[in-house]
């Protein structure tokens, strides 16, 4: 049976303030009415009515609004606190006026829980769970402030999710803008987080020291990293997007550091500085994934016995560096500025796809190098300092046409500017040459 929040204020006012009434728009503190309710039943908190953090939730109940109710606050504490097993928060509006952002709108200390529907404006962080296990956390909201239009700086944003030492947590559906990182996970075992959009922020989704993590099906934009994975094994990051994670240095699609025995599969990393960023990390299986118009595809550093099969690389400036990294096997990918020959038809080359190292060693050891990126003259030199290819990344059985359709039509569109543009050069030579010609003929 619900408690009616309006029975409640009522007692509540009648039994703190002297006049009969009090107006709609004061803020009605949330604690005596959660201390109110009883094990099992349901707070509803009224439309159009504002509350008043901090509070605590010591029983197993389930708070929900039934309509556009706001809990706003100020102080240092948590707008709400779970200690309690078997609360359910639902549909709420939290605005958190706080600017520490070790200190979330919502903290959780117990387990299955269920926070769904919760929108939160917050100035420090969202939803945190320690030591916290079987929660739920689905289709929430969790919005990081802006300054006018001013960035604030990583440093003095909260995370939108954050676990630590918390284990087998869904995190599904939600969606996180400005905030430092979207999810963040540490020493939290077996989390699920799938279909969740991130942007705007520091990481996209940040996974440490936590045992067989899922990544599922979530997506990323505009963030300086869109998801990375730090000291895990038996990860599985399937079916991912991030896009455009290019505006930072050190902007990459997935980074995977330190990662083994792990499945990274059906992902697709577009648009971002560096596609993939692969360091000291073994024995993972790469498959089905979409590398499409980064400025580097794949950088591999000190990473050994990976395996990178049925992807495809297209329109990248720069399709994979890989140094200090041996046994890693490439078969059956598709390099879109690679000409194979297939004699057989049965839809891979003959020839082998190679990628020679050359310009990454030389720039690691001369950095003002970079300028000669792509110069006519780069060839004859690496053909100069022609060094033992068995250390060069190969391709033994390059696909020959690309595997997914919309990747194909995607880097084939990718090359319409490049084409465009040079037509219209073409045409303004034409006319300027006429022009000219014209003018002779008639002076």
């Amino acid at each position: 049976m619900a408690v009616k929040a309006a029975l409640a204020i009522a007692i509540v006012m009648a039994a703190s303030l002297p006049q009969p009434f009090a107006s709609a728009k004061e803020a009605v503190p949330l604690q005596p009415l959660i201390d109110r309710t009883v094990a099992g039943e349901t707070l509803v908190l009224e439309s159009g009515w504002t509350y008043a953090g901090p509070a605590v939730v010591r029983r197993a109940i389930a708070i929900r609004s039934d309509g556009e109710a706001i809990v706003e606050n100020g102080g240092a504490l948590p707008a709400i606190t779970l200690e309690a097993d078997g609360v359910v928060l639902k549909d709420l509006r939290i605005r958190d006026l706080q600017k520490d952002p070790k200190q979330p709108a919502v903290l959780v200390l117990s387990d299955r829980n269920r926070i769904e529907g919760v929108r939160i404006e917050t100035r420090a962080g969202g939803i945190y769970l320690r030591n916290a296990d079987d929660n739920e956390i689905r289709n929430n909201r969790i919005e990081g402030a802006s300054a006018g239009g001013r960035k604030i700086a990583y440093s003095k944003r909260g995370n939108g999710i954050d676990l630590l030492a918390s284990a087998r947590n869904v995190i599904e559906g939600n969606e996180l803008v400005r905030v430092h990182d979207g999810v963040y996970l540490e020493s939290s075992n077996e989390t699920l987080v799938t279909n969740n959009f991130a942007a705007d922020s520091r990481y996209g989704y940040h996974i440490m020291f936590s045992g067989k993590p899922q990544l599922l099906g979530n997506a990323g934009e505009r963030n300086v990293t869109g998801g990375m994975v730090m000291s895990v094994e038996g990860a599985i990051v399937r079916g991912n997007r991030f896009v455009k994670q290019s505006e930072n240095v050190n902007s990459q699609g997935i980074l995977l550091y330190d990662v083994h025995r792990s499945e990274i599969s059906r992902n697709r990393v577009e648009g971002n500085r560096v596609g993939f960023y692969i360091e000291n990390s073994t024995e993972n299986s790469l498959t089905d994934n979409e590398t499409i118009r980064n400025f580097v595809g794949l950088q591999m550093i000190r990473s050994t016995g990976n395996l990178f099969r049925h992807s495809e690389f297209a329109g990248n400036v720069i399709q994979a560096q890989s140094t200090d990294s041996e046994d890693n096997r490439f078969e059956g990918n598709y390099w879109d500025d690679f000409a194979g020959l297939d004699a057989n038809g049965d839809g891979y080359s003959d020839l082998s796809y190679e990628i020679d190292p050359f310009f990454l060693q030389l720039t690691k050891d001369f950095e003002p190098f970079q300028i000669f990126f792509q110069s006519p003259g780069l060839p004859f030199l690496e053909q100069m300092f022609h060094a033992d290819t068995a250390r060069w990344l190969k391709d033994a059985r390059p696909l020959m046409e690309p595997p997914f359709r919309e990747s194909a039509e995607a880097g084939f569109g990718g090359r319409w500017p490049t084409l465009l543009a040079g037509l219209l050069l073409f045409a303004a030579c034409l006319i300027i040459i006429y022009r000219w010609g014209y003018r002779q003929n008639h002076e």
